[in-house]
């Protein structure tokens, strides 16, 4: 269809080429049509959007702390660098098709990487940038190339856990070979946290009298900002276990502010510390290699295998329990004993209710 003009519901008129759509910014009819005149004989040349690099620059600097999280701006520029600008630089905003993000979709997908991976450039940090061009530019008005690229069903990773016994062989092994870690470890192990949200955890957020520690933070790359979900803002009860072994801390005695600390004296960094710390101990323990976040996994799995309550699971561990039965229950349900069943039949509303004093069981060491 050729450049036309085309009135909105308040009065004024459009400019429309294809994706073009420009405010001509009058009411009047027949000044439109001078207008439209103009630009089909080259006379009116409307002030083209810029590329996809230029718009980057400008995009990516407003992606600042503590409104954005540090890992996110991170993925974003790396995906950026290594990936979208590359192919997208000197591309024009506006000329951005869907043909272009599939021939994009297919040409990652050829570089091996995985599909995880190729959705999370082309769909997630592209469409990202695409998005606030478009609140930004009228002429991007109602556009969205990104709508129609398909994208299979990537399977779901289960939760990979260690065993109790594997657990507590863990356990052992930093009691006997690096004493300072202890707490961390096992902490991490009995109480299900993230260890983004341990490494947040501060003096005021725990009182050992009650037995009780208030999460409502996480940090990641050595910043803080709200925890991961809107779950995960919680308050939950520790065993008394976890409460004698965190009182082992330094850190209070101290004066600190932080209640996990790494060598140095400074906040611990789970990320690096997993990087230096986590492979070895199993590798010496002859143990299949599992993330340190399987400290959580472990402890929900634990949990759902003693027979609590999988809501009253999900809320201590600050997670849906839609993830609960997806990830845990589904597969561990034949491992309960024959009295669980029997009771969630007997009286199914009261046990889909979470009930106070849900906690841990105590590790023997």
């Amino acid at each position: 269809m050729p450049a036309h003009l085309k009135q909105n519901e308040y009065g004024y008129w459009y400019l429309i080429d294809g994706y073009l759509n420009k405010s001509l910014k009058t009411k009047t009819k027949r000044f439109a049509e001078a207008q439209l005149k103009q630009y089909n004989e080259g006379k009116f040349i409307l002030r083209p959007l810029p590329t996809v690099g230029e718009y980057y620059q400008k995009w990516i600097a407003r992606k600042v702390e503590p409104l954005y999280r540090r890992g996110q701006v991170r993925d974003y520029k790396y995906q950026f660098r290594a990936h979208i600008l590359p192919r997208f630089k000197d591309v024009r905003l506006s000329d951005i098709r869907t043909g272009h993000l599939r021939d994009f979709q297919v040409e990652l997908v050829g570089k091996q990487l995985a599909v995880k991976t190729v959705r999370n450039v082309v769909d997630a940090s592209f469409r990202a940038m695409f998005r606030d061009a478009r609140a930004e530019y009228q002429e991007l008005e109602g556009r969205d190339p990104f709508i129609d690229i398909e994208w299979p069903r990537a399977p779901r990773a289960k939760p990979d856990p260690f065993s109790a016994e594997e657990r507590d062989k863990i356990i052992r092994y930093w009691i006997d070979n690096d004493f300072f870690f202890y707490p961390w470890v096992f902490t991490l192990f009995h109480t299900g946290m993230r260890p983004s949200e341990a490494s947040a955890l501060t003096w005021n957020d725990i009182d050992l009298e009650t037995r009780t520690v208030s999460i409502s933070k996480s940090r990641y790359l050595g910043t803080e900002s709200a925890p991961k979900t809107s779950h995960s803002n919680r308050t939950i009860e520790i065993s008394e276990a976890v409460v004698e072994v965190i009182r082992l801390l330094p850190s209070r005695a101290l004066g600190l502010k932080y209640v996990f600390l790494n060598k140095l004296g400074e906040p611990m960094n789970a990320k690096k510390w997993s990087e230096h710390n986590w492979a070895g101990p199993l590798k010496k323990l002859e143990m299949r290699h599992r993330k340190f976040y399987a400290t959580r996994h472990t402890f929900i799995t634990e949990a759902i295998r003693r027979g609590e309550n999988p809501l009253a699971v999900a809320q201590y561990c600050g997670t849906s329990l839609d993830m609960i039965q997806k990830d845990y229950c589904g597969t561990l349900r034949l491992h309960l004993d024959r009295e669980v069943f029997e009771k969630s039949a007997e009286k199914p509303l009261e046990n889909m209710v979470a009930g106070p004093g849900f906690e841990p069981g105590t590790s023997r060491l």
